[in-house]
């Protein structure tokens, strides 16, 4: 296992952020400021908008890791943890 995982590359077009590796994991997105899952800091994150009523899921490689909606003020909302194939156990 290596210490660290090859950055993910996202397309040009998408909207992409680095997570700080600092103890605040915060993105900026239109103007506003979202807490993300801890375990991506550090990482590439991409913003790809879901319905065309402001909410957009934030993606780290293939997978939905939270969602933002412009129409509510808090943090991103955490997608449901679902046991995957790489899970183990």
């Amino acid at each position: 296992m290596p210490d660290r995982l090859p950055e993910v590359e996202y397309d040009e077009r998408e909207t992409v952020r680095r997570v700080p590796a600092s103890k605040d994991y915060i993105i900026s997105f239109k103007g506003r400021l979202w807490q993300v899952p801890r375990a991506s800091r550090g990482e590439r994150l991409a913003i790809r908008p879901l319905t065309a009523d402001g909410r957009y899921g934030v993606v780290f490689a293939a997978y939905q890791i939270a969602s933002i909606d412009l129409a509510k003020p808090e943090s991103v909302g955490e997608v449901s943890g679902h046991v995957s194939a790489m899970s183990p156990g």
